[in-house]
């Protein structure tokens, strides 16, 4: 009786090491899916935030282009840059309101490497995709218009051919004024907390001030 006694305590100390050592992998388990609920949730809010910043961008980008404050009211050209600005060296660039004003930004424009100023660009010497290389990238930040530490925008200026608008329909609709027939595309760039946390968002806009 004592041999089987001792025999069943032993025993049931097995019982007791087997059930310590599950519900200890248990909760190592829980504890490991919880860490990577937490950094999934985090990678995602990250992606998240830097989507927003981006999208912001874009509209803040098209208020310039339009001549708009952020409240949508109009503003003055110093302020909006629209039209009659143009000095390179200082930054004063503004985006032209006629066909003059768009040949001489593109003269000014066209010899610099990117071919950028003050976030304005004619797409002379872009270089392409340029966020996915890091000298590139450096490179546009330093003619970008940036909104803090972690967004930037540019907007590149594009002649547009009036003559595809000229038999009428669809395409006149679509088409930007006879008297500054350019388009405009624009380039957002948001940067999270985390390097490996980047958002670029393109967009075309096509203003029409009045119907050409």
């Amino acid at each position: 009786m004592k041999g089987t006694a001792i025999r069943q305590r032993g025993v049931s100390l097995l019982i007791v090491l087997v059930v310590l050592l599950l519900a200890t992998l248990l909760a190592t388990l829980a504890a490991r899916g919880a860490r990577i609920g937490e950094m999934t949730a985090g990678i995602d809010s990250e992606q998240q935030r830097a989507f927003e910043t981006a999208h912001a961008l874009l509209r803040a980008a098209e208020s310039d282009i339009q001549g708009e404050g952020a409240d949508g009211s109009p503003c003055f050209a110093a302020d909006c840059r629209q039209g009659g600005l143009l000095d390179v060296a200082s930054g004063q660039v503004s985006f032209p309101t006629d066909l003059r004003e768009f040949l001489d930004l593109q003269a000014a424009l066209a010899p610099l490497r990117p071919s950028c100023a003050a976030g304005i660009c004619v797409p002379d010497h872009l270089p392409p995709r340029f966020w996915d290389d890091k000298a590139s990238l450096e490179a546009m930040k330093k003619v970008a218009v940036a909104r803090g530490s972690h967004g930037w925008y540019w907007v590149e200026l594009l002649a547009y051919d009036m003559s595809a608008a000229n038999e009428g329909g669809r395409a006149e609709d679509l088409a930007p004024d006879a008297d500054a027939p350019f388009i405009y595309r624009i380039t957002a760039l948001a940067q999270g907390f985390k390097p490996s946390t980047r958002t670029v968002l393109q967009t075309t806009l096509v203003w029409k001030k009045r119907r050409s």
